[in-house]
């Protein structure tokens, strides 16, 4: 049985792992009730499970921060429910700790003619996500016109994939990235702006004073990283943070 419930706006930060937020919803969930009375077991245990699974989702989408989020739930459960008698009563759900795409739960009837089993639900969940709108060659910069938005099923993803353009625009591709693949955080990184033995201005700042002078870089460094660098005046090596292209900004000692 699928359900899809309409789409949430947020705004999106990843602060954790999918597994480690969704392990952190599932746990909220443990020991519900689910006040479902159907004519058949197959009803009960379907509609039970899948309302938990929903609102597992929901949490995890509102820790998360998922832009226009829906989601689709199919139950498996074992072949005996279809002969097995209905619940007078709701049945208890048990949530277990699984990751997407497949959640756990046990179900129990209380009572001397009761009955438990163990199921799951498959959970689909789709979002807009990155992806390059061309071919994008390694090395190559992350510009506006490369890129796209498209809703994606991220219940099999692994790694923490981008969902917002901005975050990396001007970024370098580590490898090549093809259509229609989402883009994830470990596949590009900073710019490169200096390479080993590259000739460098070194800058100095102290207070409102600037000084530079010229240097050689002793390690190639992406943006924002911290690299030695040689000054070429007194040979002596500082640390220094690459600021621009060929341009550091020696450290102020403490």
């Amino acid at each position: 049985m699928k359900n899809t419930p309409s789409p949430r706006k947020a705004f999106f930060r990843l602060p954790f792992p999918l597994a480690e937020a969704l392990t952190a919803a599932l746990l909220l969930l443990t020991f519900p009730a689910c006040a479902v009375i159907t004519d058949s077991a197959r009803q009960q245990i379907n509609q039970g499970a899948i309302q938990l699974a929903e609102q597992t989702v929901k949490n995890l989408a509102a820790q998360k921060q998922w832009p226009d989020y829906h989601s689709r739930f199919n139950v498996f459960m074992p072949a005996a429910v279809a002969s097995t008698a209905p619940c007078p009563q709701p049945p208890i759900f048990t949530a277990s700790a699984k990751t997407l795409p497949r959640l756990g739960y046990s179900v129990l009837c209380p009572g001397a003619a009761g009955w438990r089993f163990t199921l799951t639900v498959k959970a689909d969940i789709y979002l807009p996500v990155v992806m390059p709108a061309r071919e994008i060659a390694r090395g190559e910069s992350l510009t506006a016109d490369a890129l796209t938005l498209k809703k994606f099923n991220i219940s099999n993803q692994r790694g923490e994939l981008v969902m917002k353009m901005e975050e990396v625009l001007g970024l370098t591709a580590r490898h090549a990235l093809r259509v229609n693949t989402p883009v994830k955080a470990n596949d590009v990184d900073r710019p490169l702006w200096v390479k080993r033995d590259q000739a460098v201005t070194l800058v100095s700042r102290n207070g409102e004073i600037t000084a530079q002078t010229s240097g050689v870089a002793l390690k190639s460094g992406h943006q924002g990283e911290v690299i030695k660098v040689q000054n070429a005046s007194s040979q002596r090596v500082v640390s220094a943070t690459v600021e621009a292209p060929g341009v550091v900004v020696a450290a102020v000692a403490q």
